[in-house]
């Protein structure tokens, strides 16, 4: 076994309750040894319950845990309480995975979107609860004798402007630029910002179905009919990646990467 996989590991993951959170955590599970937990939050409780059970069929000997609760209105405090039972000193890693996250209006240009409440609904869950959820994490994982590692699921969206989806792309790029920042004034940290490629997902399918461009509806129709990224094989991908850690802290990479 790698040996990044090899420690007793603590996994908090958002998104968890579908999609690739919900195929993520699954994976993960198969590479756990005992002793590991996971924690797992999104809002749909009947998703959380379908991923852990999931997660136990895989695996019974890790611990897992589930909270729902609304991203779009998180505080210090709420995390302060998801992570609190989690003991600081027991494993020897700790993985944070920002997976959740929402494709913003499709109805609005860049131009239109003038209506700051729409604005800061939209980056709350988008950037505002991960950069909270991040300061928590570190600040209840401070010690120096264990790894911490974050991974942000970014987009090509993130670094490639696209009309008609101006919030997703928006969302993506501040990401990727916090974790940039925090892996610059940070170093000993272990940051990636993992891009998993055109995946069926349902924000994927919004995009397809509702934006304004013609041009992006057909790019994804054309995807659709051929060239969806299987969610198992870019999970695959990200649990490789990590175990090989051949990248920069704060950098981004692609599922199409070699």
């Amino acid at each position: 076994m790698n040996e990044f996989w090899s420690r007793r590991t603590c996994v908090i993951l958002t998104g968890a309750s579908k999609g690739i959170g919900q195929e993520l955590a699954v994976e993960i599970s198969r590479l756990l040894i005992p002793d590991s937990a996971m924690v797992l939050i999104a809002r749909s409780t009947v998703g959380l319950e379908n991923t852990k059970y999931m997660v136990n069929k895989e695996n019974k000997d890790i611990f897992v845990e589930y909270y729902s609760v609304d991203l779009y209105n998180s505080n210090a405090l709420m995390f302060e309480k998801i992570l609190e039972p989690i003991d600081q000193l027991k494993y020897e890693l700790y993985l944070l995975i920002h997976n959740a996250g929402s494709v913003g209006n499709l109805d609005h240009l860049a131009a239109d979107m003038n209506d700051p409440d729409e604005w800061n609904r939209y980056m709350s869950l988008n950037l505002y609860s991960v950069a909270c959820l991040t300061s928590v994490f570190l600040a209840k994982f401070n010690t120096k004798k264990t790894e911490k590692c974050i991974v942000n699921i970014t987009s090509l969206f993130g670094i490639e402007a696209k009309q008609s989806v101006g919030y997703y792309c928006v969302g993506k790029a501040s990401r990727e630029m916090y974790f940039r920042v925090l892996a610059k004034e940070n170093p000993t940290l272990n940051i990636l910002s993992y891009s998993p490629g055109p995946i069926l997902t349902d924000m994927t399918m919004q995009i397809s179905a509702n934006c304004k461009d013609q041009k992006l509806r057909e790019e994804y129709k054309i995807i659709r009919e051929r060239d969806w990224v299987k969610v198992e094989d870019t999970c695959k991908k990200l649990v490789n990646v990590l175990a090989m850690r051949n990248y920069q802290t704060g950098s981004r990479i692609d599922y199409y990467d070699v």
